[in-house]
């Protein structure tokens, strides 16, 4: 049973999943991080987290992606916050779809872990972040089609509205600080494939953007994906297989990546992320009556399907005839 034996792993509903940390190149948004993940209560076991850290030279173009320093600050901070932790350090750049996969491979397919918790470096947690986390995966265990789930919640509503919504399930947005059923990773490789074809083994910078929005395209047929991110296929994958993605409406967390690859500081205030306020207690049970989820599932699946279907008919739709007069 390799590290679940050792560290007296007892079963799904009783422990906390193995944890994975998400690392690159900005040591001091990973110092926030760790602190908060180090401050839950109830404390965590250290030699269930683990640091997945990418490397400064990328494999395939050969292009430095980061200074060596910003790598080895990253495992520093790792090492003083987690000493018993464990540190899967690439010697290469490799992007953060193979980062991510890598560590879905130690949890699902080594491990063999029901469930496991993945953070990115950006943001910091309420001391019940996992708490909450363990508390929803409790809960959502006789659910199937919800797969996905974090404690992001709401992170522009007030803290009045907060408590008003305490036991309101919502759609998970990003894939962030989430957890994920094994079940539902292995469903999905069937899907992944044909994305992890063209993905892995090219510098993730340089996505082969037109042939994923046509594999995209094959999936849904009458849908697509506005993005070709590691996120959005799994995200779009989901969608197809008609599983969700749920969070409470309490914000558990605040993210705090101003810079990084989809956000600049103007960004970052578009999306209200300096707007949220932590809920400060832990989360409360939540209101999960079977029609209830099953009717917020269908009407959001619908929405989704809508926003897919308009996509794929701006992807698909004949250019407009040029203007201008005749020859």
């Amino acid at each position: 049973m390799g590290l679940f034996s050792k560290i007296g792993w007892v079963g799904e509903a009783l422990c906390t999943p193995p944890i994975a940390v998400i690392a690159f190149n900005r040591p001091a948004y990973l110092g926030q991080l760790l602190a908060s993940l180090a401050a839950q209560q109830p404390a965590i076991d250290p030699r269930r987290v683990h640091l997945f850290q990418d490397g400064a030279v990328n494999r395939y173009s050969g292009i430095r992606r980061a200074e060596d320093a910003e790598i080895a600050a990253s495992v520093t901070l790792f090492r003083e916050h987690f000493p018993r932790g464990h540190v899967h350090a690439s010697p290469h750049n490799i992007g953060i779809a193979e980062n991510i996969l890598r560590s879905e491979r130690l949890f699902f397919e080594e491990l063999r872990a029901p469930v496991g918790y993945f953070f990115e470096d950006d943001l910091v947690l309420s001391p019940h972040y996992v708490a909450a986390l363990d508390r929803m995966r409790r809960a959502f265990a006789r659910f199937d089609r919800i797969v996905y789930f974090n404690a992001n919640g709401a992170h522009r509503a007030s803290l009045e509205q907060q408590r008003s919504n305490a036991r309101t399930l919502m759609f998970m947005g990003g894939l962030t600080a989430f957890a994920l059923k094994r079940s539902h990773w292995l469903r999905l490789q069937a899907f992944l494939a044909d994305y992890y074809r063209l993905v892995i083994g090219c510098d993730y910078r340089m996505l082969p953007r037109a042939e994923l929005r046509a594999l995209f395209r094959s999936w849904g047929k009458s849908q697509t994906h506005p993005n070709v991110s590691q996120d959005a296929a799994k995200d779009f994958a989901t969608h197809l297989m008609r599983r969700w993605r749920a969070t409470c409406y309490p914000a558990f967390c605040r993210y705090i990546g101003e810079w990084g690859v989809h956000y600049t500081p103007a960004r970052f205030a578009e999306f209200g992320f300096n707007e949220t306020v932590v809920y400060p207690d832990p989360l409360d049970r939540l209101d999960l009556c079977r029609e209830g989820v099953d009717r917020v599932i269908e009407e959001n699946l619908a929405a989704r399907t809508r926003m897919f279907e308009k996509v794929y008919a701006e992807q698909t739709a004949a250019p407009a005839p040029a203007q201008g007069g005749s020859a």
